[in-house]
């Protein structure tokens, strides 16, 4: 069995978009075996991002008042 290693990219309506190249140095009609291998983020990354998301919704209703309530109205 031969392995093949490149890059691509999971586009953003979730295709993997790879190089053409691949496909004309494989034999068509023939099965594969895919193994995908993503980079992990690490506890740290997942603690600092939510922290993040906390702050960015914390800021965002801290601002909010009582002469905004008429927006709600519309």
């Amino acid at each position: 069995m031969k392995a093949y290693e490149f890059k691509a990219k999971i586009t953003s309506d979730g295709q993997l978009d790879y190089s053409e190249i691949l496909l004309k140095n494989l034999p068509p009609n023939q099965e594969v075996r895919v193994i995908i291998l993503v980079n992990e983020m690490s506890s740290t990354e997942v603690e600092e991002q939510t922290d993040w998301s906390r702050l960015a919704v914390e800021q965002f209703f801290s601002d909010y008042s009582e002469e905004d309530e008429i927006y709600n109205q519309i």
